[in-house]
């Protein structure tokens, strides 16, 4: 079967199945016009069709609770793993629930879409069910608070994060060796400290059996650290987006991020992960990298 075929099984039908179940993304419901795709969706590849599912998410405030227990609920893991479902419903709650003077980049417009991002990767890594479950939920639970601004230490907000989330795992029923790998993918989006090595462990455990524990949480590591940058680094529509939100979270000067600043951050990312390159996903930054320099002044090029 051609990859994009084995994509659209995630994509088209059931990612689309849980979106549109949403509130949020319900015609009759939402604050607006629902963005539409400019030509057939036949001739949309799978990717793309995922993208308009998220920005969908975006405009029409979806719940991330639903978004949570609908993407879990799809996984359709045993009974035994019930409380991982559990986990993510009492995290998106307390999301939901949660400060609503929320940065402006850093909230749950943005968790909604690593959630996205991170259910998507982890199915084309063939991450067994068990396993995607417990990164969803890190994903949901990665940037809990988040207080709008940069690490004066390292891993400061990303070990927030994690006390946050850690009492809602133990009354849902997480053991601790499963609370201890949610809190190694949240500590690797720690964009200076955590991300270089989890790109080495990853590639340092590929030599490992499929299900060898090591091998699994590598992958769920670097795959959080992924899904947390894959919309910034998919077209120039999302990057100019998210990246006015960013200027606006830091109180900058300018309405958006300067171009050296945006390249700066591309050229700094790469995506090595298995599901990253079935999708495409280096291509599309290094086109989107090209696209903004082409945009350079010589002034800028400085």
């Amino acid at each position: 079967m051609p990859e994009d075929d084995d994509m659209s099984m995630t994509c088209r039908i059931d990612l689309q199945e849980v979106t549109r179940k949403i509130q949020g993304l319900d015609p009759k419901r939402a604050t607006g016009p629902l963005p539409r795709l400019a030509v057939p969706e036949q001739q949309v590849s799978a990717l793309d069709s995922f993208a308009e599912e998220t920005k969908a998410l975006r405009f029409a405030n979806a719940t991330l609770l639903e978004l949570v227990v609908g993407l879990l609920e799809g996984l359709q893991m045993p009974a035994c793993f019930g409380h991982l479902l559990e986990g993510g419903r009492l995290i998106a709650e307390n999301i939901n629930s949660g400060p609503v003077d929320l940065p402006a980049y850093h909230n749950q417009h943005h968790v909604a879409e690593v959630v996205l991002a991170a259910y998507l990767l982890g199915k084309r890594e063939r991450l067994s069910s068990r396993h995607t479950a417990e990164l969803v939920v890190a994903a949901a639970a990665h940037d809990l608070w988040h207080p709008g601004a940069k690490n004066q230490v390292p891993f400061e907000i990303e070990t927030l994060s994690c006390e946050i989330a850690e009492p809602f795992l133990r009354q849902a029923g997480w053991q601790e060796d499963e609370i201890a790998r949610l809190r190694a993918m949240i500590l690797a989006t720690d964009f200076m400290n955590g991300v270089p090595p989890a790109r080495k462990r990853y590639l340092a455990t590929r030599h490992l059996a499929a299900h060898d524990p090591e091998r699994v949480l590598a992958a769920q590591c670097l795959l959080l650290t992924e899904a947390d940058i894959l919309f910034s680094c998919f077209d120039k529509d999302f990057n100019e987006e998210l990246s006015r939100l960013l200027s606006q979270e830091w109180n900058l000067p300018d309405e958006n991020l300067t171009l050296p600043q945006r390249l700066g951050f591309l050229n700094s990312v790469e995506f090595i992960s298995d599901a990253a390159r079935q999708l495409g996903l280096e291509n599309r930054r290094r086109q989107l990298v090209a696209e903004l320099q082409s945009r350079m002044t010589p002034q800028q090029s400085v």
